[in-house]
């Protein structure tokens, strides 16, 4: 990994949680909403306190920035279903609510402010999440079906990128 690559470090737990929260508040909790709302979420939490909800990374799929470790957990549940979650087919069914304890309070607010945002206009969310970060990253792949978007260009498609960058490559987030 070079020297400029900006990670987080991913918590499941936290990700299953948030997964929970957005499948009991939307009205078409499936597969795909989620994963929008994840990335929609996550991109107003870098811009306003410079970080995910739980540490995510996304790539660039047709259906634009996929949340990887997220989309991948939703598969093994459609495989084996938790007793947090079941997947059927492309829903997402909430077995229980979230454990808020997981969320603080600023997550709570991006994930709310998508859902306000997007839940009532779902058509909205697949510009939005085909944004520059993707597109760049789209454009890159070549013949792969998918390809990473670097937390970087996510953070360049943002108000203030600059500092943004600044701040996460000297807080240790590499």
């Amino acid at each position: 990994m070079a020297k400029t690559d900006i990670v987080f470090n991913f918590d499941e737990t936290k990700a299953v949680e948030t997964i929970l929260y957005l499948a009991n508040r939307i009205s078409d909790s499936c597969k795909y909403s989620i994963c929008k709302m994840l990335y929609l979420s996550d991109k107003m939490c870098l811009d306003k306190y410079g970080r995910f909800i739980f540490g995510e990374s996304y790539t660039a799929m047709q259906e634009g920035a996929t949340p990887s470790k997220a989309y991948d957990l939703l598969k093994k549940i459609a495989k084996k279903p938790s007793d947090e979650l079941k997947v059927d087919g492309n829903a997402v069914i909430p077995l229980r609510d979230a454990n808020l304890d997981y969320l603080s309070e600023s997550d709570i607010e991006c994930l709310d402010h998508t859902i306000a945002t997007y839940n009532k206009s779902p058509q909205k969310m697949r510009p939005d999440s085909h944004d520059l970060a993707w597109e760049s990253a789209w454009n890159n792949r070549g013949e792969k079906r998918s390809i990473d978007i670097p937390i970087r260009s996510i953070a360049e498609t943002l108000t203030d990128s600059k500092d943004l960058i600044e701040y996460l490559t000297n807080s240790g987030v590499e």
